[in-house]
C-alpha cells in the first residue's frame, strides 16, 4: 500500500496505480449513467464489462500522477482479466466510498477471513 493520503486508492494492475473518485468523475458518470447512485447497477448489468472498463479508465486517469500519460480504454482493458475482475470491481466501490466519505484513508476491508475461505473453496473446486 502507498503512503499517499490524498483521497486516491492504490490498486495493483500492471504496476501500482491509483483510483480517484473526483468531482470530474462524478460529472462524467452523471452524463453517461444519469447519476452516480446507479453505480451498482451499471457494474452488474448487461453493459457491465464496458462500463467497468470505461469507469476504471476514468478513475485511473484522475488518480494518475502529473508525470503519467493518460491511459486509453484499450490499455486498461489489457490490465483486467477474469483473475482480477472482482478485485477491480471491489476497488471501484472502495474508491467511491472513500470519495463519498471525504476521507483520505481507504475504507477497511471487511470479512478478510471470509475472502480467504472463498479462495480456498475456489481452489478446491479447481482441483475437482
Amino acid at each position: 500500500m502507498s503512503a499517499i493520503k490524498d483521497g486516491r486508492l492504490p490498486i495493483v494492475l500492471d504496476k501500482e496505480r491509483h483510483l480517484l473518485f473526483s468531482l470530474n468523475v462524478l460529472d462524467e458518470m452523471q452524463d453517461r449513467f444519469g447519476g452516480f447512485d446507479t453505480l451498482a447497477e451499471v457494474l452488474s448489468g448487461k453493459e457491465s464489462i464496458k462500463n467497468l472498463r470505461w469507469l476504471l479508465t476514468l478513475l485511473l486517469n484522475e488518480g494518475a500522477g502529473d508525470d503519467e500519460e493518460p491511459l486509453t480504454e484499450k490499455q486498461v482493458g489489457h490490465m483486467i482479466h477474469t483473475g482480477n475482475f472482482d478485485e477491480v470491481r471491489t476497488a471501484i466501490f472502495r474508491a467511491f466510498a472513500m470519495g463519498n466519505s471525504g476521507t483520505a484513508e481507504p475504507p477497511a476491508v471487511e470479512d478478510e477471513e471470509d475472502e480467504d475461505g472463498e479462495e480456498e473453496k475456489n481452489a478446491a473446486a479447481g482441483k475437482a
